[in-house]
């Protein structure tokens, strides 16, 4: 079993982006593209999530966005789009010679996830779209002080930064789950990586706008929503719009989880991923030995 666990490397796409990425696993397995969200790096799936997903059968590869940690950082005055940021993955798909992935997007990256499946179904094995919504401004938009929050700009100074990262996290993690001296590593490994500038969050917050419901309706990929119970900065209403929306689509809460990736929610997280890609794998088998033969030849 060839395994490529934590190799960092970059990969050089023909548009001109280059993307930092990882890979976690048998190199050989089924792949599962990991997109974070807004403001993050690849560090949000954390080492030991990525490799506990892989456990479960699958290659498992986490990446840096345009314009988000070790990948190409835009010049002020660029803009783009969710189809652009989908058609990275489409070019970082290539760079692995991976015909088709399982696609799962957690917030933003769920919104590009969907993107993705919608523009490139034939490159997507499924899609699991995470804490995320369908663009219609009437599900799964935050209000009050944690859309406040969110707007609010990021201080220059890297303490005053943290803490209002922390403060942040507070009004949308897993009540139950939550640990400030975690967030508080976590904030501090991204600092150490790469510093998100302000332009370059402004750019992806602009890339999420739209409304995908029209396109979702004739979504023909199989397709899991995972949501939070407890989820404040994309309420639960997104989710659940999420999988009324896609054709056959089925919705799994998690309880008590926020809009976060605490220790405390991989358990489930990681079930609820990995059995819906694996059920995806044995149809595509049984279908494969059904119009081939015992050996799923063609």
């Amino acid at each position: 079993m060839a395994s490529d666990d934590g190799a960092v490397s970059t990969a050089e796409l023909p548009t001109g982006i280059n993307l930092c990425y990882e890979s976690f696993g048998d190199s050989a397995a089924p792949t599962i593209l990991l997109m974070h969200g807004l403001g993050s790096q690849l560090l949000l799936w954390e080492e030991g999530f990525c490799e506990g997903l892989a456990a479960t059968g699958f290659r498992v590869v986490r990446y840096d966005h345009r314009d988000s940690g070790l990948s190409t950082m835009l010049a002020d005055g660029d803009s783009y789009t969710l189809s652009d940021m989908a058609g990275d993955a489409v070019c970082l798909v290539d760079y692995l010679g991976v015909d088709a992935a399982h696609i799962v997007g957690f917030s933003l990256g769920g919104m590009i996830a969907q993107t993705f499946a919608i523009e490139h179904p034939d490159r997507t094995r499924s899609l699991v779209s995470m804490g995320s919504n369908t663009g219609n401004p009437d599900f799964g938009r935050p209000g009050g002080e944690v859309l406040a929050a969110l707007v609010a700009p990021a201080p220059e100074d890297p303490g005053e930064r943290a803490a209002k990262d922390l403060a942040d996290r507070r009004l949308w993690a897993s009540p139950e789950w939550h640990d400030d001296d975690h967030a508080l590593a976590t904030f501090a490994r991204y600092a150490a990586r790469s510093v998100q500038p302000t332009g370059a969050f402004d750019r992806q917050f602009a890339a999420g706008g739209g409304d995908r419901e029209e396109a979702l309706r004739n979504l023909t990929v199989p397709t899991r929503v995972i949501h939070g119970t407890a989820d404040t900065l994309l309420p639960m209403s997104g989710g659940e719009r999420t999988a009324e929306v896609v054709p056959g689509a089925d919705l799994v809460l998690i309880e008590g989880w926020g809009h976060d990736l605490p220790t405390g929610a991989w358990p489930h997280l990681i079930d609820a991923i990995s059995t819906h890609c694996r059920a995806v794998e044995r149809e595509r088998a049984d279908k494969e030995n059904a119009g081939g033969g015992a050996d799923g030849s063609s």
